[in-house]
């Protein structure tokens, strides 16, 4: 054989292989997952990403069929202080009644994770069925720590940004979200993956980082987690005046966590006493959600019952607590010069054009 009809042979094997994997992507995009590394066949397939979001939940016609008026969806920025206002919010609707150690069993028990697969190939049906009918191991339902008819409404989470979620169409739900400054997020994201338990990686096709540096090219415009910071601040920016929407900046909460308490109180109609509102900044405290931090570890109650999250202890020579200093300005250190190089031309591409979002995306503080 020749060498050109030895590269030709080469070049159909190619283009069958290439086939191959689209197919796999399109009809059968779990088998990825039980692979090393599986998660990068399974995103330039053009599978959502991370892989266990599922978007489906939130379609026109399914949305109302969970969801009612007065549900808080609390979809706030990944590594943008999700769990700080989700406890936050859980606080201000209970006005910070009753014993820390009960109020709040766990974070997708009490304040579920809307478009969360637990398993691969699972279901939203499903999941929305076991919401309402699972019994955990010591006998307590579901549905009783997530819909206590004690509570004036649900808190749901969710990642997902107005181009997802139906927030027009729904307008008596109410959307809370929250940024932070980008290479903080990308700072706190390199040790948030090496939290997760080993078995909760691997199911899911595994997300090891070997370097800071790999961490932030995921992150950058055309990264397979681009859509999670960049996407999402400016997916959310001309929905900031919308009269079901919330949107904060993690900066601010730092600065003044009682402002933004009652900013947070009054979009969700809960008037609080000024001890009740002290009472509420005293349990939001980072320090003091750093006492509970196992409520924080992610019990999947509708997979396999396992935890996400390292924990203290899950892990043996891991401290993979989710809770954590939560500083702001960490970022500058974690990024080498070539790292910053890198992260300011992005933030002036995707940013630039708007200088009042690009100013705001890095600092917070108030908005027109």
């Amino acid at each position: 054989m020749s060498a050109l009809e030895t590269v030709k042979s080469a070049g159909k094997y190619v283009v069958y292989f290439a086939i191959t994997i689209g197919v796999i992507g399109q009809v059968w995009p779990t088998l990825f997952l039980r692979l090393p590394m599986g998660f990068i066949p399974w995103a330039i397939t053009g599978n959502v990403m991370p892989p266990y979001f599922d978007p489906t939940p939130f379609g026109a016609d399914e949305f109302g069929t969970w969801a009612k008026d007065g549900d808080l969806i609390a979809a706030v920025g990944a590594k943008s202080g999700t769990n700080w206002m989700l406890y936050t919010a859980h606080q201000i609707r209970t006005k910070a009644k009753g014993s820390v150690e009960t109020d709040y069993t766990d974070i997708l028990l009490d304040t579920p994770w809307i478009g969360f697969n637990m398993l691969p190939g699972q279901r939203w049906g499903d999941i929305k069925t076991l919401m309402n009918t699972a019994v955990l191991p010591d006998g307590t339902s579901v549905k009783d720590y997530w819909d206590k008819p004690s509570y004036p409404f649900r808190i749901f989470k969710s990642h997902f940004t107005p181009e997802v979620l139906p927030i027009k169409a729904y307008p008596k739900v109410k959307f809370l979200a929250m940024a932070r400054n980008g290479m903080d997020v990308v700072n706190s994201f390199y040790p948030f993956f090496a939290s997760h338990r080993p078995s909760f990686k691997s199911r899911w096709g595994g997300f090891p980082y070997g370097s800071p540096m790999e961490c932030l090219n995921d992150f950058l415009p055309g990264g397979t987690l681009a859509g999670l910071y960049f996407g999402y601040v400016k997916e959310w920016w001309p929905w900031r005046h919308e009269s079901n929407v919330l949107l904060l900046h993690y900066t601010d909460a730092k600065k003044d966590l009682g402002a933004v308490i009652s900013k947070l109180a009054k979009f969700l109609d809960v008037q609080l006493l000024p001890w009740q509102s002290a009472r509420v900044r005293t349990r939001a405290n980072i320090r003091q959600m750093k006492q509970i931090a196992h409520k924080f570890d992610y019990t999947q109650w509708a997979g396999d019952g396992s935890k996400i999250m390292c924990g203290k202890d899950g892990c043996p020579g891991i401290d993979g607590a989710l809770i954590r200093t939560g500083k702001v300005g960490g970022g500058k250190a974690f990024f080498t010069p070539e790292m910053t190089a890198l992260w300011d031309a992005a933030v002036e591409k995707e940013f630039g054009s708007d200088p009042e979002l690009k100013r705001w995306a890095a600092k917070g503080g108030r908005f027109s």
